[in-house]
């Protein structure tokens, strides 16, 4: 990618104000949620794996809220391994059937790995220093 030198530095610098941050895992609607703040943002992951309202269309989706209240176009998230994903958001949303399939599965896999997971855009950055989530449901 490009602008992965940016990501890194970006990546770099977020890491250092990393909070711990486990996620919140809940139910909403009959789909699965999980939740992790830091200190400047939130990730809010819904997950369909039952298909609760639609059995051809997974609804699964992520959603971000900066401290700031800014609502990017782009999002990238950096895993410390080295793995990353990219999306296009709208009003802080990216959707399962709306992402590249490739980059939703990575941001899957990192988040069942765990560790630092920096999220960043263009103007904000924050880094998630949550717990493995194996076997989570959300492809």
């Amino acid at each position: 990618m490009l602008y992965r030198p940016l990501y890194i530095a970006l990546f770099l610098g977020a890491a250092s104000s990393a909070v711990a941050a486990e996620w919140e895992i809940g139910v909403s609607r009959g789909l699965e949620t999980y939740a992790a703040t830091a200190n400047d943002g939130t990730v809010l992951l819904v997950c369909d794996p039952d298909h609760v309202y639609n059995s051809y269309v997974n609804h699964s989706y992520f959603l971000l809220r900066f401290e700031d209240g800014r609502t990017p176009q782009k999002v990238v998230f950096l895993a410390t391994s080295g793995e990353q994903a990219a999306f296009s958001v709208r009003d802080g949303i990216a959707t399962h059937r709306d992402a590249d399939p490739a980059e939703w599965a990575q941001l899957i896999d990192m988040i069942e790995t765990g560790g630092q997971i920096a999220v960043v855009t263009a103007r904000d950055a924050f880094t998630l220093d949550q717990d493995a989530l194996p076997g989570l449901r959300c492809r």
